[in-house]
């Protein structure tokens, strides 16, 4: 059996496809300016920092939406494949339809327990021994993905999204402010670039030359949240001095995001390249 066939496995192969889809339609999104908060800076004279907050978000509403939705597809493919992987080798092993059809799935089971560690009795051992190796009991196998949250295993998490996406509620989507533009901090460029009549040109040997006329950034307050009222970041800004408020400062991008902080598009796509592991695992050792 080959089970990275198309006939045999189409999920995984239209996970991989849908993953693409939703990163190019969230990176239409980042790039439309209409899709950007507008910033406001007001200046805390204690510190001489200007805060940058958001001060007018557009209606996310649709795009979150559509967001959850292409998110729940692609989690229900790649759970799905699991789940028809399972059901391959039940059927090679009972050399047949297994005897308990309803009980063939991809068993997850973590370090707490709550599923047994045995081979279950529709799979050959030698095929739970591989699937087993992949297991959350197993510790860590790798981030899912490149957020800065706690660890959680790539199975536990796409159990968890499917799991919430079958039974309760689309997956939850929040927007983070993970870039920003302002109108000019500074009068000049630093010491190490200089401007010619091609361009800048970098100047290596002067990177530790003192700046005097660098502006100073803080993100030790910043929520992350793309919502009114936010801190996006405080700027220490020598062009802003004598300014305590800026309208329309510039504007904030929004990342599409998990709980925690975990970026949709990397989620996903870690959860995707996890499952194609496993498949080619079990391919290459248990044919």
């Amino acid at each position: 059996m080959d089970f990275r066939s198309d006939v045999r496995f189409p999920g995984l192969r239209r996970a991989i496809e849908q993953c693409a889809e939703l990163n190019s339609h969230i990176e239409g999104f980042r790039s439309d300016p209409n899709g950007r908060a507008t910033l406001r800076a007001d200046l805390d004279v204690d510190s001489g920092y200007h805060i940058l907050r958001i001060d007018q978000i557009p209606d996310y509403r649709h795009a979150i939406e559509e967001v959850s939705l292409g998110l729940g597809d692609i989690v229900n493919n790649l759970r799905c494949s699991l789940d028809h992987l399972a059901w391959q080798y039940a059927c090679a092993h009972a050399k047949g339809t297994p005897r308990k059809p309803r009980d063939v799935y991809f068993i997850t089971c973590n370090a707490a327990g709550g599923q047994q560690h045995k081979a279950p009795g529709f799979l050959a051992p030698q095929v739970w021994g591989r699937m087993h190796a992949y297991q959350p009991c197993q510790g860590v196998n790798g981030r899912p993905d490149s957020w800065s949250g706690p660890y959680i295993h790539q199975l536990d998490l796409l159990t968890d999204l499917s799991n919430s996406d079958k039974h309760h509620m689309l997956a939850h989507i929040e927007l983070h402010a993970n870039q920003f533009t302002t109108i000019a901090t500074r009068a000049d460029s630093p010491r190490w670039f200089e401007r010619t009549e091609s361009g800048v040109k970098l100047l290596p040997e002067r990177v530790n030359d003192p700046d005097p006329g660098s502006d100073h950034l803080d993100f030790s307050h910043a929520s992350g949240l793309a919502e009114v009222g936010a801190e996006v970041a405080r700027i220490r800004a020598p062009l802003w001095t004598g300014h305590p408020v800026i309208a329309r400062v510039g504007t904030a991008t929004p990342l599409f995001a998990l709980p925690e902080g975990r970026p949709v598009v990397e989620t996903i796509q870690r959860l995707s390249e996890f499952v194609q592991t496993i498949m080619d695992d079990l391919q290459q050792y248990c044919p």
